[in-house]
């Protein structure tokens, strides 16, 4: 792997975006710029990451970066062009190229939201991996997030609502990145939400929940405390509240963590 120099890779990112209209050649020249950069001695597990499900060129974050800096204006302007891309992209067994295809997703005009909204459930898969699944609902969807707010909160509670695991999970994942937009006020509406799964909480559920309540947390640690603390208190067949609250106590301020301790030794 070449060390970077950003001027050349400023020309080769250029030259690539040259073929943004032509979904073929721009693979065909991206998979050349990504082996160009490939780090040839990646060995699994080094960068603290699980290694990807499917191939992987483990190129340095800035490659991409300077991809997505270059194609980003002419997304804005031929949204068309880049949902064509986008499909090329997607259907390359490569991590890096399904990557990028949910960058440029993101930054196309949902307006309409179709063409984007239908990929993203298109894409999402349980096949998926992980990975790209979480980045198909916090990037892919970053424009309808910001622009069609209600729209993304009836989307994510139709996954939730969802009899399917994998549709719940992609609910919750859809959760966190609106918890995380400050004019997003309506936490009672999320709490709601959340309590029927809070109270049978599968566990394939488990580690998505434990971020939703992290960003309620942070957004309204009184309010989510609370909301836990009468879960808590509810009989059922799977008590796993307890665990999640655990799980979950390091996200609070410390007073609030001292009153639900206190609700956990209480509700033993």
């Amino acid at each position: 792997m070449p060390a970077i120099q950003l001027p050349r890779l400023k020309i080769q990112v250029a030259k690539l975006a040259e073929q943004f209209a032509d979904p073929v050649v721009f693979c065909r020249s991206l998979h050349d710029l990504l082996d160009f950069y490939a780090d040839q001695a990646y060995r699994p597990g080094q960068s603290g990451d699980p290694p990807p499900l499917i191939a992987a060129y483990h190129v340095p974050p800035p490659v991409l970066r300077e991809v997505i800096k270059e194609l980003t204006p002419l997304t804005h302007r031929t949204p068309e062009a880049a949902l064509a891309l986008s499909d090329a992209l997607w259907s390359e067994p490569y991590l890096e190229f399904r990557l990028l295809a949910t960058s440029l997703l993101g930054l196309v005009s949902p307006h309409p939201l179709e063409p984007v909204l239908g990929r993203v459930r298109a894409w999402a898969r349980p096949r998926t991996e992980a990975r790209l699944t979480r980045d198909l609902i916090n990037t892919g969807l970053t424009r309808i997030r910001r622009e069609h707010p209600a729209r993304y909160l009836q989307i994510a509670e139709a996954w939730i609502a969802s009899p399917e695991l994998f549709s719940q999970q992609l609910g919750l994942q859809a959760l966190v990145p609106l918890l995380g937009l400050h004019e997003f006020q309506d936490i009672p509406l999320i709490i709601k939400m959340l309590t029927p799964l809070i109270r049978s909480a599968p566990s394939p559920l488990r580690p998505d929940l434990i971020d939703v309540i992290a960003g309620l947390a942070k957004r309204s640690p009184q309010e989510t405390a609370y909301f836990l603390r009468q879960n808590l208190a509810v009989k059922s067949d799977n008590p796993i509240t307890a665990w999640l609250i655990r799980q979950s106590l390091h996200s609070f301020p410390a007073e609030i963590q001292t009153y639900l301790r206190t609700a956990l030794h209480e509700n033993k």
